[in-house]
């Protein structure tokens, strides 16, 4: 909601507006082809164009809705989504608008290596630090197994969603099917599913390694395929479709390889999305400047190390990659902190502004904010209060045993919300589930780790 409305009125005429500068669109103001004085084919085309790049710039803020889960303020939360687009909107136009410097100068990000992922990547990374890690996460006053993915199934499901949404993503960003664009769009197709298979195998290999060969641990090889698509997404027009299978092992290893070293680090991404988008991306531009071909039909682009172009095109991605770094840094930064303070009232504490109060991340905000409780909190309240009702009615010989009691919920007064009658099951409590230890040694994230 708040990531359209800022892209439609401020967004878009700085990242594709006219008139413009090598900076920023100074046009276009909102996204309008009556409000710009456009006829109806030309205002369908600006719309055609603002609807695929408002995709581009969502996926940016989203991005970090991973990095903060459970700890940062909804309310903070929406702020960031309007903001933040505002900030995207410069990397696009340095590096996709017609005269942005970045363009200008001959880099290359054929779908968003660098706005998106990178830029996303890096805001969530800053977001975390600022947020801290959720309670309990690594000082041991909770069990790990608190910690732990509570749906592999739904994690896979969205791992598909989001592989064949990609190739609509990097073939889309062809424009069109007119003169060379359909060649273009297919040979990202490709690209894009053949850097998966490379990722896949790489992600295999790596959840094999950590876990000593007992395990496949579904976190690994999603994260793992997920870098790999990332990383094919500035290359994905610009290589050959047998350069993506490297390209996608390699950005599976340094997503996987630097959310674990974040995770030993203390810095707390419940899904490792900087892993994932900061650190596939930064590889994904750096692999343009190595596979690059300019003999490939429908682009212009100079070629990369391995193909005889030398080290000006590396040297061109890598100037992509600090721009977009550094002005990811500086945006972020700034906004996490003043947004913090204001909120705490205490320059020195932006944190207690930032985070939700302890009570809601010990329940969980989905309890706080939506009415929605999960099993296990449900199963724990139900047993709190069945001790209290147990010992009330410690006297009375017809009061029910634990196992028998069954009870509903809705809302605090009873009134308001669905009830729901579950009994509480026999056998091992909750608290115990949940205060068990992997034998396999250290666990990071929930999963066993190789020692």
């Amino acid at each position: 909601v708040f990531t359209a409305l800022s892209y439609y009125v401020v967004g878009h005429g700085i990242s594709f507006g006219t008139p413009s500068t090598p900076f920023m669109g100074q046009g276009g103001f909102p996204a309008d082809g009556g409000f710009n004085g456009l006829d109806d084919v030309e205002s369908s085309v600006l719309y055609s164009k603002y609807i695929f790049q408002l995709s581009f710039a969502a996926t940016s803020t989203t991005i970090v809705s991973g990095c903060v889960a459970m700890r940062l303020r909804f309310s903070i939360y929406m702020l960031y989504s309007f903001v933040a687009v505002i900030f995207y909107s410069f990397v696009a136009h340095w590096t996709w608008a017609d005269d942005g410097f970045l363009n200008k100068m001959g880099a290359h990000d054929f779908a968003g290596g660098g706005p998106v992922h990178i830029f996303g990547g890096v805001n969530g990374l800053v977001a975390t630090i600022f947020l801290g890690p959720r309670k309990g996460r690594f000082d041991g006053t909770r069990p790990i197994s608190d910690f732990f993915p509570s749906s592999p199934t739904s994690q896979c499901f969205g791992l598909l969603s989001l592989w064949w949404g990609w190739i609509g993503f990097n073939c889309g960003s062809s424009f069109g099917i007119t003169d060379d664009r359909w060649v273009v769009a297919i040979r990202c197709a490709v690209t894009t599913v053949n850097s998966t298979v490379g990722g896949g195998l790489a992600s295999l290999l790596y959840t094999s390694w950590r876990t000593k060969g007992r395990l496949i641990i579904p976190e690994h090889v999603i994260n793992g395929i997920l870098g790999s698509l990332v990383a094919i997404t500035p290359a994905c027009a610009s290589t050959h479709t047998y350069d993506a299978f490297p390209i996608g092992m390699v950005g599976a290893l340094v997503a996987l390889s630097i959310n674990a070293f974040l995770c030993h680090r203390g810095i707390d991404d419940p899904v490792g999305a900087i892993g994932v988008h900061a650190g596939s991306g930064v590889w994904g531009l750096l692999s343009v400047g190595l596979f690059a071909d300019s003999q490939l039909v429908g682009i212009t682009v100079a070629n990369g190390l391995f193909r005889g172009g030398g080290f000006k095109l590396l040297g061109l991605q890598t100037i992509s990659i600090l721009c977009a770094v550094g002005w990811a840094l500086l945006w972020s930064t700034g906004f996490f902190y003043f947004v913090g303070v204001a909120v705490s009232r205490d320059w020195k504490d932006p944190r207690k502004g930032l985070r939700v109060h302890p009570e809601e991340e010990e329940r969980g905000a989905d309890w706080y904010l939506h009415g929605v409780m999960d099993h296990q909190a449900y199963n724990d309240d139900l047993e709190k209060t069945m001790n209290a009702s147990n010992r009330d009615d410690s006297s009375s010989s017809g009061s029910l045993g634990l196992d028998d009691h069954i009870v509903g919920y809705g809302s605090e007064d009873g009134d308001g919300g669905e009830c729901t009658s579950v009994p509480l099951s026999t056998g091992r409590s909750s608290q115990q589930s949940r205060n068990s230890t992997s034998p396999d040694g250290e666990i990071c994230r929930g999963v066993p780790m190789r020692k």
